[in-house]
């Protein structure tokens, strides 16, 4: 019998397809010109690194209510302090850095809020 309920695990594979499409487009970008397209593909990494913590936690918990809320809220505070270390970097030698991975870090904290907002909330 097929499952018609999306898991929070699903849900949290929608942000992991998003990541790895950005992946592929940072690949894509890498020229000798574009020390951009490095950056990116660095920090799309370590951002599909703390998804797929916060799914093997997932698979590891008890899958209730509760352990769902704490995985997602986990993750988003991870992401959260990520973006705050990043827009403290805009004002600094590394800015151009930092704007390229406060906007990725940005969106994933989009993507998490928008496939875990019963979590979330």
């Amino acid at each position: 019998m097929k499952k018609t309920e999306e898991t929070l695990i699903d849900r949290l594979v929608v942000v992991l397809s998003a990541l790895t499409g950005q992946l592929r487009a940072a690949v894509n970008e890498i020229s000798d010109a574009n020390v951009g397209a490095i950056v990116s593909l660095r920090h799309i990494c370590k951002l599909i690194g703390y998804v797929s913590d916060a799914i093997a936690a997932v698979k590891l918990g008890n899958d209730t209510p509760d352990e769902r809320a704490r995985v997602v809220k986990r993750l988003l505070g991870t992401l959260r302090q990520l973006e705050s270390d990043e827009r403290l970097r805009l004002n600094t030698r590394t800015a151009v850095s930092a704007q390229t991975e406060l906007e990725i870090t940005s969106a994933a904290i989009a993507q998490v809020l928008a496939v875990a907002q019963e979590e979330a909330a």
